[in-house]
């Protein structure tokens, strides 16, 4: 116990610390505990998700045919181009595309070509980038809560409960909705003042730059390849129980992600299909695989159990239980990053699931998912969306510092995660879940 846990906890600040390339870290981690003994080689196979890195390798390499093909690039600027360039209305199609986007592809992808074609119009516009670009993840993180596949974290508690696409959907789906929305306008709010001033510094020169940003048509082959290949995934995903009872072959999160990606690679150019491959966010992958052994060597000496038994016998009621799931992972996240935190969690609520008096393992699952998403906002490190903005920004806009950050997204964040756990609880109320 004593090695699992020193191991898990010199590892984490490593990562935390940012110093080293955090996919290295964590895998140096995992094999440490393989060293000495902590986990054999057959526990490592074992404590990985396989389906949870299929499933995120499928959605990669889809995500990185429409991105080589431009077509993020171009749906932002169709969109802007729709609202006739105006800065308010800009900050709105921006954030509503990050929050909408999220819903079905990681939101690294996502805030990568937002935060360059955000810092870019904020530049013409002479407008401070980082609110925009802060309010943009914000909304990535909360939209991605309203799908399985939409945060990391929604994909490893579906994945390790057994909790599908469509239950994900049907009841975090309209609760991140609400909270989106009411984001956007909180948001907008806080930033008018210097949208309006950035209006009055709109002009026809600025426009033209503004259009100048991408002329470049999008590839017309690998946009159809891609789109095609997306929907049947997101298809699959929806209707992968039904269809197995169907056609009598079991079908789960990963094959239905992996199939599309697979085939979409063999349909188009093998030079683009190596510049698809080369770009998939293979770093992300090997960062999971490494956390699925750090949290294994946890649960191995079970760490975990212990934990759910604290919880399952301290004197609370449901609610205060699922209110617990809800806000101490949610804080926890924005320090500890979501994607650790909702792994952890997952092994502590197969355990509560198995002791009587508990709240249904449905609504706790819910309760935890929005609260690790929510949560991820509070710092830079919160979510792998947010590390990536920041590090975009900080590289070629200037310091950003966590302090600015904390002040920007701290209060929209613990609003969002109070709407969330009253609906939460409401959901408990009336036994929808």
């Amino acid at each position: 116990m004593i090695q699992s846990i020193v191991i898990f906890a010199v590892t984490y600040m490593a990562i935390i610390s940012e110093r080293f390339p955090r996919h290295w870290v964590a895998l140096i981690g995992g094999g440490m505990l393989i060293i000495t003994g902590v986990l054999t080689p057959l526990d490592a196979l074992n404590y990985i998700n396989w389906e949870t890195l299929g499933l995120l390798s499928g959605m990669f390499v889809l995500v990185s045919i429409l991105n080589e093909a431009g077509f993020f690039a171009w749906l932002a600027m169709t969109a802007i181009r729709k609202v006739n360039y105006q800065p308010a209305a800009l900050f709105i199609v921006l954030v509503f595309l990050s929050s909408s986007l999220s819903m079905f592809m990681d939101s690294i992808t996502v805030m990568l070509f937002l935060s360059a074609l955000t810092l870019q119009l904020t530049r013409l516009l002479k407008l401070d980038p980082i609110p925009v670009i802060i309010a943009e993840v914000c909304a990535a993180n909360v939209g991605g809560a309203a799908t399985l596949m939409g945060d990391p974290p929604n994909v490893i508690l579906g994945t390790a409960l057994g909790f599908s696409f469509n239950d994900f959907a049907i009841n975090t789906g309209p609760i991140s909705a609400i909270i989106a929305a009411t984001l956007l306008l909180v948001f907008y709010l806080l930033n008018r003042k210097s949208l309006i001033h950035a209006r009055e510094m709109l002009t026809s020169e600025t426009i033209s730059q503004i259009e100048s940003i991408h002329r470049e048509n999008t590839h017309a082959h690998m946009t159809r390849v891609g789109l095609i290949g997306f929907s049947v995934a997101v298809f699959l995903l929806i209707f992968h129980l039904p269809l197995s009872h169907v056609i009598g072959i079991h079908i789960n999160a990963a094959t239905a992600a992996l199939i599309p990606a697979v085939l979409s690679t063999f349909c188009i150019k093998p030079g683009d299909a190596r510049a698809v491959i080369l770009k998939v966010d293979g770093e992300s992958i090997l960062f999971f695989g490494g956390l699925f052994l750090l949290i294994g060597g946890l649960e191995k000496v079970r760490i975990f159990e212990h934990l759910a038994t604290f919880m399952g016998n301290a004197p609370t009621s449901q609610n205060s239980l699922v209110m617990a799931l809800h806000w101490i992972p949610g804080l926890a996240s924005g320090v500890l990053d979501n994607v650790p935190m909702a792994l952890a969690m997952s092994y502590v609520l197969e355990d509560l699931a198995k002791m009587p008096g508990m709240p249904a393992l449905a609504l706790m699952v819910w309760a935890l998912a929005l609260g690790v998403d929510i949560g991820g906002n509070l710092t830079p490190i919160g979510a792998s969306a947010n590390v990536v903005a920041y590090a975009y920004m900080e590289r070629h806009y200037g310091k950003v510092g966590w302090k600015r950050w904390v002040m920007i997204a701290v209060p929209p964040t613990l609003l969002a995660m109070i709407m969330a756990s009253l609906m939460v609880v409401g959901k408990g109320i009336i036994g929808w879940y």
